[in-house]
């Protein structure tokens, strides 16, 4: 079976920067990535790089920024009033943080800690890096009908259970 879009794909992967420095990996605990290939859960480049790949498969290759998490802009910056942000602790630069927004939770990183306001850089983490991956598939099966239509992986017992 080869991947394709609505089947429930398992990886396991390492990802590295331009400078080798490892940024993430699922060996570490030994649990794979599972996901629903061709939902956008995983970036452009990724599910475009392992389409059509059968189990046992192992791939490199890299995802430039433009079909990954996009080029940093560098006007993406917010300031916030610091007492919005009291459930992150102490605030300190470099943090990242969880910052409420229009369009949901969206994850940022303190660049200026003020007495009052902080200012958050609310680009990816991953945002204008080349990412480099070397994956192995470890599991394809067709998603079965509520996947699809729920959109994600469902577990054993169900929903939220993957």
């Amino acid at each position: 079976m080869h991947i394709s879009a609505n089947h429930v794909v398992s990886v396991h992967y390492n990802l590295r920067d331009d400078n080798n420095e490892l940024i993430d990996t699922t060996y570490a605990d030994n649990k794979p990535l599972v996901y629903l290939h061709g939902r956008r859960q995983m970036i452009d480049g990724f599910e475009a790089a392992v389409a059509k790949a059968e189990v046992g498969s192992k791939l490199s290759f890299m995802v430039m920024p433009a079909e990954g998490y996009g080029l940093r802009n560098m006007n993406n910056t917010q300031r916030i009033p610091t007492k919005y942000l009291q459930h992150e602790g102490k605030l300190r630069v470099g943090q990242n943080i969880h910052v409420n927004t229009d369009s949901g939770v969206k994850p940022g990183c303190i660049i200026k800690v003020g007495k009052f306001n902080v200012d958050v850089d609310m680009n990816h983490r991953l945002a204008g890096k080349n990412l480099h991956f070397e994956v192995e598939i470890v599991d394809i099966r067709k998603a079965r009908d509520e996947e699809i239509s729920h959109g994600h992986v469902h577990g054993e017992n169900g929903c939220g259970n993957a």
